[in-house]
């Protein structure tokens, strides 16, 4: 099973769902999963980057990308796949997800029950609404 590459698509399906304009490259090696794009009447449209990861269990997040090069624009989305009850989706900005980060690490974050709770209101509707409004 390829729940990474899956749950990217559930993601995009989701945020187009949202009414969201969602592009998704054609190659993968610089963590942008899918770009979102938020057209404005007055001024440029503006883009954001998505990074997707695919979590199955709970308190750390392993093998993000080099936080410290994203852009202004990125996002990451967590998805967390349950088998019995409703997945999860919580968003971080990037200097968010940086806060998190496990020194000493390659790229892990610290997701426990206390930043679940933090982010709780973190949908995949907040993200929505959170780009529109110029996050």
């Amino acid at each position: 099973m390829r729940a990474g590459k899956s749950s990217e698509y559930i993601v995009a399906a989701e945020l187009l769902r949202l009414g969201l304009d969602v592009y998704l490259p054609c190659v993968d090696d610089q963590a942008i999963d899918m770009l979102i794009r938020i057209a404005h009447p007055e001024r440029p449209p503006r883009h954001y980057e998505l990074q997707v990861k695919s979590v199955r269990g709970y308190n750390r997040i392993v093998g993000l990308s080099d936080l410290t090069s994203a852009s202004e624009h990125s996002v990451l989305v967590l998805h967390y796949r349950h088998d019995r009850r409703p997945d999860e989706f919580f968003w971080l900005r990037r200097d968010e997800a940086r806060a998190l980060r496990i020194p000493e690490s390659w790229g892990d974050l610290r997701f426990n029950k206390d930043e679940r709770e933090k982010y709780a209101d973190r949908t995949l509707e907040a993200l929505a609404e959170a780009l529109r409004a110029g996050a």
